[in-house]
C-alpha cells in the first residue's frame, strides 16, 4: 500500500522528492537516504519503494535490504543506518504529540484526542513529521485541513 496525500500531488508522477509516506518508512527502518541517492533509482525503483511495506519485522528488513541493494547498486556503497523509531509518537491514539498540538494550537484549529484517534496511522504521521518540520510551514495547516475534509487516501 501507498498512502497518496493531496498536497504531494505534484510529485507522484515523477517521484522528483521522497514522498512522505517513504519517509514514514525510512524512520521506521532507521535508513538514512538524501534526495539525491533517491534521484539515483530508477523510476520503477522509486515506485517499488513506494510500495513496499514495513509493517512487520520481515517487511522492515526487505525494505532496508532493498534500499542498501539499490544503494551499492548506483552510489557504489552501503546506505547510512541510524537507530530505527521506536515508540513512534503517531502510533499513541490516547495521545496527541506536543509538536502537532502548539502548532495546530498556532493557528487556532488545535487536533482533538478524538481527530487524532480517528485518523490513520499515515494521517497521524504526516502530521507529526510536518509540525516537526522546519520547511514549509504552511503544509502542516493544508494537510490538518484536508484531514479534516476527509479529502485524502491510499492509491
Amino acid at each position: 500500500m501507498f498512502y497518496s496525500y493531496r498536497f504531494e500531488s505534484e510529485i507522484y508522477p515523477s517521484l522528483s522528492r521522497i514522498p512522505l509516506h517513504v519517509r514514514m518508512k525510512l524512520d521506521l527502518t532507521g535508513v538514512k537516504i538524501s534526495l539525491k541517492t533517491w534521484l539515483a533509482f530508477s523510476l520503477e525503483e522509486r515506485g517499488v519503494l513506494c510500495h513496499l511495506p514495513v509493517e512487520t519485522k520481515e517487511e522492515k528488513k526487505n525494505f532496508s535490504s532493498y534500499l542498501d541493494f539499490l544503494s551499492r547498486r548506483y552510489l557504489g556503497g552501503k546506505v547510512s543506518l541510524v537507530p530505527p523509531m521506536s515508540d513512534p509518537p503517531w502510533e499513541d491514539l490516547g495521545r496527541i504529540p506536543d509538536s502537532v498540538h502548539a502548532k495546530s494550537k498556532q493557528m487556532g484549529q488545535v487536533v482533538t484526542l478524538k481527530e487524532w484517534s480517528q485518523w490513520n496511522l499515515c494521517q497521524r504521521y504526516a502530521l507529526f513529521k510536518l509540525s516537526i518540520s522546519k520547511n514549509e510551514p504552511e503544509q502542516f495547516y493544508e494537510t490538518l485541513k484536508e484531514f479534516r475534509e476527509g479529502n485524502s487516501g491510499s492509491s
